[in-house]
């Protein structure tokens, strides 16, 4: 899992794991843990001008 301090939207690429896709951090090269993720989420969300429920 990446141990990055903090993850900004355009340092996210997702890769194919199987048949599985993982987002990951560009410099470090691996997994985003799950409050990275939720981080990532709720950026994406509001840059796409979806509302969460």
């Amino acid at each position: 899992m990446c141990k990055c301090a903090k993850v900004t939207f355009y340092e996210v690429e997702f890769k194919l794991s199987g048949l599985r896709v993982i987002p990951t951090h560009k410099n470090c090269g691996e997994g985003l843990n799950d409050d990275q993720f939720n981080s990532f989420e709720k950026e994406l969300v509001k840059y796409w001008g979806f509302e969460q429920k």
